[in-house]
C-alpha cells in the first residue's frame, strides 16, 4: 500500500480483560495519532465541551435519548453513559471505544449489539467534523475492523444509516460496507439504510497494512519534483504541450515544479516523488465529490461488468435521460456527448439551423469551445479561417448596452447568444439576464447559457433554476460525472426534434457520437445526482469555501497584503488575487504564490473546492497561506519576485506565441 512504514508500525491491541475493554492502536494517520480507547468518566469535562457546540454531522447513538441537549453533555450523564457501556463490556454485548487524535477526544464509536453465536454486531460511529478527515475515518473503521473480524472472530457487521445522510453512507461505504435495504421505523428520528460487511468482502490486509502514514503523505513533505520534471520531459516528446489540456500545462505552474500525478482520494493527491497536496480545481472543476467517491465507483464498477458500449441504445440511457430532465425543468430534451465543446458547437449548428443565421454573440468570458467558431476569436486562433472569426462577435456581462449595440448592428444575421449567467467572479446585476432573454426574443436568436461550471456547483439545476431565467438551450458538462467525460446538450422540444425524426425541416447532425453512450458515464452521472438529492454537496462546498476564503483573507490583512493577494468569488468556486507593488494583476506575483502554496502541500491554480475537504484540508490549506504570504510580503518589501520566484513566471494559456514560456 503506498505510503506506508510498515517497519514503523505502531499499534496494539490489549486482551479483552475482565471489563472487556481493549485498546487499539495508535497508528498514525496524515501526521496525526489516532487511537481508539475506552472511556472513562473523567472524559467528561472534554467530550461535553467537544459535542456542545451543535454543528457535527454524525451524533452519538445516546443522541436519540429523551435528554436534551445540555443533559446529554452534562458530566453525571456522561458518567451514567460510560458506566452502561462497561457494563455490556463486560458482558460480551459492545465493545465500547473514545476516537482520539493526537490525544484529544475527537468522537466515539462502539461496537454495538454484540451477539458471538452468530458472530454479528452493529457499528456506531460519531466524529467531530472539526477532527474528521477521510484519512482518520478510514484509520478508525479500519482498525475497528481488524479487530472485529480478527480477535472478535465476527462474520458480519451492519451499520445504520439515516436516510439522506451521504456523509455517513460515504464513510462506510469507504469502508467495504454494501448498502442492503430500508429500516423503517428503526428509531424516532426516521427511516435508516442498513448497510452490511461480510468477513469475506473485507479487503485482504495484514496488520501492517493498516493506514500508517509516512512523512510522503503530510501535505508539504518537500520530497522535490526529480521524477516528476523526468516524466513531463517525456510527455513534451510524446504531446504537444506536455499536457492534453492547455490548463493543464506545465508552463501554468513554477518551472520545476510541475507535479505529474499518479493518485488522488477525496481531495488530495500524490504525484510521481511522493508528494502529498490538498489539491484545489479538482480536475478542472469536475469533480465535486472527491476523487475515488465509493457511490460513483460502486455504480460504475457495476455498469462496467455488463458491458460498455453497444450497437444499439440501452435502459440506462432512458434512466440517464430521465434523471437529467428531473433536474432540468427548463429543458424538455437531452442529448449526451463527452466533452463540453461537443455540446456548444451543437447548440450553435441548431441555432444556426433554427434561425437561418450564421452570427454567434458571446459573452465576453473565458471559454465556451475549442472548435473553430470560438477559438476564431481568442488571440490563440491560428489556423482558423478570417471568415469563421468573422462570425463571431462579443459583449459584455452585466452590460445590456454592448449587447443591444450588437444587435443593432448584426442583428439580422445573429443566431444565437452564448453566454454563462454566472461567473465565479460575476453575479448577474438585477435584470441583466431578463434584459438578455428580452433581447434575444426580440430579434428573433435563441439563448444558450453555457452550465458546465454552473451546473452541479451553482445548483444541481443549474444558474438557471438560481437565477429564474430559461435559455432556449443549455450546455452541461465536468460535474456531471465527478470526473468521468459526459456532458449534455439540453433545450427546447421544438428544437432538438430538429436532429430527431419528428421534422419536416431538414435534419441537423446535432450529436452522433460513437461513445456519448456508453455506459461506465451514465452511471457515475446517475450516482453523482443521487448524491446530489439525497444529500447536499453544494452546501458543503459553500460551507467550506466560505470557512477558506475567512481564514485567506484575514492572514492577507494581519500580514499587510490585503490588497495584494485575496480569496474572491462564490464560496463553491473561489479563485486567488495576485497583484504586484502598483495593484496590478502579476503573472510574476502569481507564479511566487504557486511556488510557496506547493512547497507548502497545495496544489492548484484556484481555491475551487469540493465537498470532500474538510475543515483540516482548510485549516491546512489557511496556514499554508499564510506562510506563503509572508514570502510574498517581502517581495514586494523588496520591489519584485527576482530574488525569491525560480524560474520563468507563468503565462496565460491560450497566448499566440509560446514565449515567454517556450521550452
Amino acid at each position: 500500500m503506498p505510503g506506508l512504514i510498515r517497519q514503523a508500525l505502531r499499534f496494539r491491541a490489549g486482551t479483552p480483560n475482565s471489563t472487556g475493554l481493549v485498546t487499539l492502536g495508535p497508528v498514525v494517520t496524515r501526521g496525526k495519532v489516532v487511537e481508539l480507547r475506552p472511556p472513562a468518566a473523567s472524559d467528561a469535562a472534554e467530550w461535553s465541551r467537544l459535542v456542545r457546540p451543535e454543528r457535527d454531522r454524525l451524533e452519538p447513538r445516546w443522541a436519540d435519548s429523551d435528554l436534551d441537549w445540555v443533559a446529554r453533555t452534562d458530566q453525571a450523564a456522561w458518567r451514567e453513559r460510560c458506566g452502561e457501556l462497561r457494563r455490556l463490556a463486560r458482558r460480551g454485548e459492545a465493545l465500547p471505544f473514545l476516537i482520539t487524535v493526537d490525544g484529544g477526544i475527537a468522537g466515539e464509536l462502539v461496537l454495538d449489539r454484540v451477539d458471538r453465536d452468530r458472530g454479528c454486531a452493529e457499528v456506531e460511529v460519531w466524529i467531530s467534523e472539526a477532527r474528521e478527515s477521510a484519512a482518520i475515518t478510514a484509520s478508525v473503521l479500519r482498525l475497528l475492523l481488524h479487530h472485529a473480524f480478527g480477535e472478535y472472530e465476527l462474520r458480519r457487521l451492519t451499520a445504520a444509516v439515516p436516510v439522506g445522510d451521504r456523509s455517513a453512507a460515504a464513510l462506510f461505504s469507504r469502508a467495504g460496507f454494501r448498502r442492503e435495504g430500508l429500516l423503517r421505523g428503526y428509531r424516532r428520528t426516521g427511516d435508516h439504510e442498513l448497510w452490511s460487511l461480510l468477513a469475506t468482502d473485507r479487503p485482504e490486509e495484514s496488520i501492517s497494512d493498516l493506514p500508517i502514514v509516512s512523512a510522503m503523505d503530510v501535505p508539504g513533505s518537500g520530497r522535490g519534483f526529480e521524477r516528476s520534471n523526468a516524466l513531463q520531459r517525456r510527455l513534451h516528446e510524446l504531446v504537444p504541450g506536455g499536457a492534453h489540456t492547455y490548463a493543464r500545462g506545465s508552463d501554468q505552474y513554477p518551472e520545476g515544479m510541475a507535479p505529474i500525478l499518479v493518485r488522488g482520494d477525496g481531495c488530495r493527491v500524490w504525484d510521481a516523488d511522493g508528494n502529498c497536496f490538498i489539491e484545489y480545481g479538482m480536475g478542472l472543476r469536475s469533480v465535486t465529490l472527491g476523487h475515488g467517491y465509493r457511490p460513483v465507483l460502486d455504480a460504475v464498477h457495476q455498469a462496467l461488468a455488463d458491458g460498455v458500449n453497444f450497437s444499439r441504445p440501452t435502459q440506462l440511457e432512458v434512466a440517464a435521460a430521465e434523471d437529467f430532465l428531473s433536474l432540468v425543468p427548463g429543458a424538455d430534451m437531452v442529448k449526451f456527448a463527452k466533452n463540453g465543446s461537443d455540446t456548444t458547437t451543437a447548440a450553435i449548428r441548431l441555432a444556426r439551423a433554427a434561425t437561418g443565421r450564421d452570427m454567434v454573440a458571446v459573452c465576453d468570458q473565458p471559454f465556451f469551445s475549442a472548435d473553430d467558431w470560438f477559438i476564431g476569436a481568442v488571440e490563440m486562433n491560428s489556423g482558423v479561417p478570417e471568415a469563421t472569426r468573422n462570425q463571431t462577435v462579443r459583449f459584455q456581462f452585466n452590460d445590456l448596452d454592448s449587447l443591444r449595440l450588437r444587435f443593432a448592428e448584426r442583428g439580422g444575421q445573429i443566431a444565437c447568444v452564448v453566454m454563462e449567467a454566472a461567473t465565479a467572479l460575476a453575479e448577474p446585476e438585477p435584470g441583466f439576464l431578463e434584459g438578455v432573454r428580452a433581447l434575444c426574443d426580440a430579434h428573433g436568436a435563441l439563448l444558450v447559457f453555457d452550465e458546465m461550471i454552473t451546473g452541479f456547483r451553482w445548483s444541481a439545476s443549474g444558474a438557471q433554476s438560481v437565477y429564474g431565467v430559461r435559455p432556449d438551450l443549455s450546455c452541461w458538462g465536468k460535474a456531471m460525472g465527478n470526473g468521468f467525460p459526459i456532458s449534455a446538450l439540453a433545450g427546447r422540444r421544438d428544437l432538438m426534434e430538429l436532429g430527431g425524426l419528428r421534422t419536416d425541416s431538414p435534419r441537423v447532425f446535432l450529436l452522433s457520437t460513437t461513445h456519448g453512450p456508453e455506459t461506465v458515464s451514465l452511471a457515475a452521472f446517475r450516482a453523482v445526482v443521487r448524491a446530489y438529492t439525497e444529500g447536499d454537496p453544494i452546501g458543503v462546498m459553500e460551507r467550506r469555501g466560505t470557512e477558506l476564503a475567512d481564514g485567506v483573507n484575514t492572514a492577507a490583512r494581519e500580514l499587510g497584503v490585503e490588497e495584494f493577494v485575496a480569496a474572491i468569488g462564490r464560496p463553491s468556486c473561489m479563485v486567488f488575487t495576485t497583484r504586484d507593488t502598483d495593484g496590478r494583476p502579476s503573472q510574476p506575483y502569481r507564479t511566487l504564490f504557486l511556488q510557496e502554496m506547493l512547497r507548502r502541500g497545495v496544489l492548484g491554480q484556484s481555491f475551487v473546492i469540493s465537498a470532500a475537504h474538510t475543515v483540516a484540508d482548510v485549516e491546512h490549506t489557511v496556514q499554508a497561506t499564510r506562510e506563503a504570504l509572508v514570502v510574498y510580503r517581502r517581495a514586494l518589501e523588496d520591489g519584485g519576485v527576482e530574488r525569491f520566484l525560480a524560474g520563468r513566471p507563468v503565462a496565460p494559456a491560450l497566448r499566440s506565441l509560446a514565449s515567454p514560456r517556450q521550452i
